[in-house]
């Protein structure tokens, strides 16, 4: 298998990164892969991934939720309920911090479309990228989406989009660097960025460590924290001016964590910790499972 071997930090070109911790992937290959850290901006990323061409066979299991509507099982059912109410949070969240009330919005790593759907309704013109063939079939056949793939983005005309979301999107993405600088530059002057990441210092990530369900190697690439987010983002010309936490995450990466562990009644376990890393994170959103982060160009 050809795999993608990483010998400067993405984030400050440090060449002196080595491995902080080994996951397993309990998804599907159940091999272990290395998680290096950079020493100097604190970055981490996934060490000698598979290739974006050969990917894909670690994306195929039921259980990987977004991109399937399958609601066999607890921690589905509780997935699809809390993205019913996490979908009007992010709806009412990116109407408020937009800079127009309705307009152009590109969401990369669209998924079934159920996002675009609820910003079509809210009067904006919508266009959806997404790897998967299948998903964008069935966005395109549920909701009538302009659902395109993944070279897409690198033909947009520049300046043309108003809003850009990426919702859990940005860790899966080969490239990283050159994505970023794709989204500056087709994002309007005045035009908001944002994107959700899991969070490698949050209080479950530190808790959980190598079982933390939110590394999810191979799948996730990148490993962001809110600092070398931010350094990372001021490297591609964009000004952080807002960080969301994501009420919800806690409780669903804690319970796939304890099931990681092989925990009896791990879902009802992990459902009171992701209480506690909640409250927790109340305090403190930089330590929030997940966090949203708003961006608009310097």
């Amino acid at each position: 298998m050809n795999t993608i071997h990483t010998d400067f930090c993405p984030v400050c070109t440090n060449s002196n990164c080595s491995e902080s911790i080994k996951c397993k992937d309990h998804l599907v290959s159940k091999d272990f892969f290395s998680v290096y850290q950079c020493p100097q901006c604190g970055f981490a990323f996934t060490q000698d991934f598979p290739a974006e061409s050969e990917i894909g066979i670690y994306y195929d299991a039921p259980e990987y939720v977004s991109h399937t509507d399958s609601h066999k099982g607890i921690i589905n059912t509780l997935y699809h309920q809390a993205r019913k109410i996490s979908l009007r949070s992010k709806v009412r969240f990116v109407q408020k911090c937009a800079a127009v009330k309705a307009g152009t919005l590109l969401d990369i790593g669209c998924g079934t479309g159920y996002f675009l759907d609820a910003m079509r309704h809210h009067k904006w013109i919508v266009t959806g990228i997404e790897k998967s063939e299948p998903t964008r079939k069935y966005a395109h056949e549920k909701f009538g989406l302009n659902i395109q793939d993944s070279e897409y983005l690198f033909e947009i005309p520049a300046k043309t989009k108003d809003t850009i979301t990426l919702w859990h999107v940005l860790e899966h993405l080969e490239k990283l660097n050159e994505t970023m600088a794709n989204l500056h530059r087709i994002l309007k002057d005045n035009g908001v960025l944002f994107i959700a990441l899991p969070n490698k210092k949050s209080v479950d990530a530190r808790y959980y460590q190598a079982d933390w369900a939110a590394y999810d190697v191979p799948r996730h690439l990148w490993h962001f924290s809110p600092d070398d987010f931010e350094q990372f983002a001021a490297k591609h010309h964009f000004e952080l001016v807002k960080i969301k936490g994501m009420p919800f995450d806690p409780f669903y990466i804690s319970m796939l964590s304890e099931k990681n562990k092989g925990t009896f009644a791990g879902s009802l376990l992990g459902l009171i910790k992701g209480g506690w890393f909640f409250l927790r994170s109340l305090f403190n959103t930089r330590q929030s499972s997940s966090l949203i982060y708003i961006l608009k160009k310097k």
